[in-house]
């Protein structure tokens, strides 16, 4: 079976949606069992993955204290899995949750909870290290060492603050999308 043939072989007077099916059902059948969402949440989750392993690696081993600490900024369902993509990176070595904050209590309270029954002594934020309010970034951001990941989750009308704290602080910066509300924040 030809699974695609050179320019020359195709016949450019069909219609192109013949042309594009000639290789076979093998798309068919892709588009069939994979949704468009899926695609997209599974490629992000991937991306995000990805992007936090090479962050990751590259300071990996930067000091004798070779674990990478997170902070959770934005304990929301997107915070979550992106502390869960960066958790579940085969071969990223070391890697801990190490402290988290949130505007509201009861977000932070059942990320903890639902990361910790997946990761067990993976997530090291005690309630010392679990900060609540408008200030909450700054106390998590300070409890990192630079090389150290902060991932920027919250509202995107905070993001840019949190950002540059971050930044100050000289700590890897993982930031979901957008970056800003606006133009003037970015």
């Amino acid at each position: 079976m030809v699974l695609w043939k050179t320019e020359k072989e195709i016949d450019m007077r069909q219609q192109p949606n013949e042309r594009c099916n000639q290789g076979g059902d093998v798309g068919k059948q892709a588009a069939a069992t994979t949704s468009r969402r899926d695609f997209l949440k599974r490629g992000g989750g991937m991306v995000a993955g990805a992007a936090l392993a090479g962050t990751l690696a590259r300071g990996a081993y930067a000091g004798e204290e070779n674990t990478i600490r997170l902070a959770l900024i934005g304990c929301g369902g997107r915070g979550s899995g992106a502390v869960a993509n960066a958790l579940s990176v085969p071969g990223s070595g070391p890697v801990t949750l190490y402290a988290m904050a949130d505007v509201f209590e009861d977000r932070l309270n059942r990320s903890y909870r639902a990361l910790r029954q997946k990761f067990g002594d993976r997530i090291d934020a005690p309630p010392e290290r679990q900060f609540i309010g408008f200030d909450a970034y700054k106390k998590a951001i300070d409890c990192l060492r630079p090389g150290d990941v902060a991932l920027l989750t919250a509202y995107a009308y905070c993001r840019p603050t949190h950002y540059e704290y971050a930044v100050r602080k000289g700590v890897n910066i993982f930031m979901e999308k957008p970056f800003a509300s606006d133009p003037a924040g970015s």
